[in-house]
């Protein structure tokens, strides 16, 4: 095996160059794994080498601690493959650049910055002893809003700080969040992995480059699928993602392959949380789905008055949200679907990827049965309850998202790598979400097989008040509804009209209840009335007469 160092893609056999982009793949045992060890005892900068704590894709995490005054520390250390790669040490340097340009105490500490003798970099950073956000949601399954509100108001406030510094972090995930539990059961969290974050208003330069990091399909917003340029707008759609995922137990978006989510992150209404969980007030539906729109001009204008919106609700709903986040011990039933991953989402999603960006001279090659394929591989275990996993897909028909494109993805394991901690103890692996049980085992009784409904149910959340909805050519009625529609698993278009209003199509699957927002943008004006002049419509001619 061998990997190339530009695009990380690993690939098997006699293939000494990437057909991608032409860099000499480096063979994984040109360097022994025990050489690039940190051993107990060795100084890195000025601290002391205590224990490996954590390994990934790139790089390993290490415990340390100043030997004179006894602090603790994290060290991470880029693996050698990537230490001569302009690109991702441009990425490693940026990540360290970036936590210090916003200095919030919601964001992760990085501190020094430093080469070892045989050139690999690495950084120094805070110490942290809990578990991430997606180790805990393993752990306890969906939280309640009481518990889950105050958790994401507080990465609000950081993602805010970072907003405010010109940062986007672009690849916001349970697993770049790190949970610190205080004695007295309070919850902390702390933002990690700037590795990926755009300066706001660069140009794309370098930074979305071929096999760089462009985001985690699961979280990933319009947007980012498609290429685009993002500003702050990207971490609110991802922030009501995980929003989403915390309040339901999985993110709104699944399927079986990466195409798939990310064709509908781009092209299909979320669902709404009372649609998932029908234990959740159907009043926090519209500020999620407020985060979750595909033009980001119709999100809110940031991250904490977004969620601000969904305590605002929930309280309305009576529920109490505290002000400061606190540990329960509380579990929540798991949902059987739509939650459960079924065994083909566990071998892509299992672990959230972080998406690398494709090649974008790609689209004119021909055939690909000729290129060495990529492989599937998996490193071993680092840290209880984590698997590295390194995924890489080359797809020779193409990403279809606002037009066909081509494309070599890769995809690595995102997140910290290995996160700078204290692990706690390992939690028993939790159980794998079975399949929809059988309907009955017992008996000789005949079973009672519920019906479903023939139809869903659709509501619109609509701006001006009177936007008319059109199924195809049939004309439902005037939002807000509710309006039946047949159910079915096959695409149906919406069509979202208002008089002085541009209209809009969506399209949607009705394979369940659905709450859509819209907001009409206003028609410009073709002329203007002279001055004094009334403007009236002539009758059976939609001209104006003055």
């Amino acid at each position: 095996m061998a990997t190339c160092p530009t695009c990380l893609a690993t690939y098997s056999g006699d293939v000494a160059t990437c057909p991608v982009d032409g860099t000499s793949l480096v063979p994984d045992d040109a360097i022994p794994a025990a050489a690039l060890q940190l051993e107990p005892g060795r100084i890195v900068g000025e601290y002391r080498i205590e224990r490996k704590i954590g390994e990934g894709g790139f790089g390993a995490v290490y415990a340390a601690v100043h030997p004179v005054i006894g602090k603790s520390a994290a060290i991470k250390v880029l693996n050698p493959q990537y230490s001569h790669n302009p690109v991702m040490v441009s990425r490693f340097v940026a990540e360290a650049r970036a936590v210090n340009q916003i200095r919030h105490r919601g964001i992760i500490d990085i501190f020094s910055f430093g080469k070892l003798e045989d050139g690999r970099q690495y950084y120094i950073m805070e110490l942290l002893e809990g578990v991430t956000l997606e180790g805990y949601l393993r752990q306890r399954g969906r939280l309640r809003p009481s518990e889950a509100l105050p958790i994401l108001r507080q990465i609000a406030r950081a993602l805010d700080a970072a907003h405010a510094a010109g940062i986007a972090h672009r690849d916001l995930k349970p697993e770049n969040v790190y949970l610190v539990f205080d004695e007295d059961g309070s919850v902390f969290p702390k933002l990690l992995d700037f590795g990926i974050a755009k300066l706001l208003g660069e140009s794309q330069g370098h930074k979305t480059r071929t096999g760089t990091p462009m985001g985690t399909p699961l979280y990933m917003s319009p947007e980012q699928c498609r290429g685009k340029q993002v500003d702050h707008r990207t971490d609110i759609y991802s922030f009501g993602v995980m929003t989403h995922a915390v309040l339901t137990g999985a993110p709104p978006f699944m399927g079986d392959d990466v195409m798939d989510v990310l064709m509908q992150q781009v092209q299909t209404p979320p669902p709404a949380l009372s649609s998932v969980c029908p234990d959740l007030p159907i009043g926090l539906d519209a500020p999620v789905l407020r985060m979750l729109a595909k033009d980001p001009t119709e999100r809110p204008a940031s991250v904490t008055a977004a969620i601000d919106a969904v305590v605002e609700a929930a309280r309305a709903a009576g529920i109490e949200v505290p002000s400061v986040a606190t540990r329960s011990s509380e579990k929540l039933p798991r949902l059987d679907v739509p939650t459960a991953l079924t065994p083909a989402q566990q071998a892509v999603f299992g672990q959230a990827t972080t998406m690398m960006q494709p090649e974008a001279t790609s689209a004119t090659t021909g055939s690909s049965g000729d290129q060495p394929k990529a492989t599937l591989r998996s490193t071993p275990d680092a840290m209880p309850s984590r698997r590295s996993k390194v995924l890489f897909v080359t797809l020779g028909a193409g990403l279809l998202v606002a037009g066909t494109v081509a494309a070599t993805l890769h995809f690595s394991r995102g997140g910290p790598d290995a996160v700078a901690a204290h692990p706690p103890p390992p939690p028993p692996p939790p159980p794998t979400l079975p399949a929809l049980p059988p309907e009955k085992t017992a008996a000789p009784e005949p079973t009672v097989v519920p019906d479903v409904p023939l139809d869903i149910e659709l509501r619109v959340q609509a701006t001006p008040d009177n936007v008319e909805v059109h199924l195809g050519e049939r004309k439902l009625g005037v939002a807000p509804g509710p309006f039946k529609i047949p159910r079915g698993d096959a695409p149906v278009e919406l069509t979202f009209s208002a008089k002085g209003h541009q209209s809009k199509t969506v399209s949607i699957e009705p394979n369940h209840n659905i709450l859509i927002p819209i907001t009409l943008e206003k028609e410009k004006a073709t002329s203007q009335p002279r001055p004094g002049g009334t403007a009236k419509t002539v009758k059976n001619r939609g001209e104006l007469e003055y």
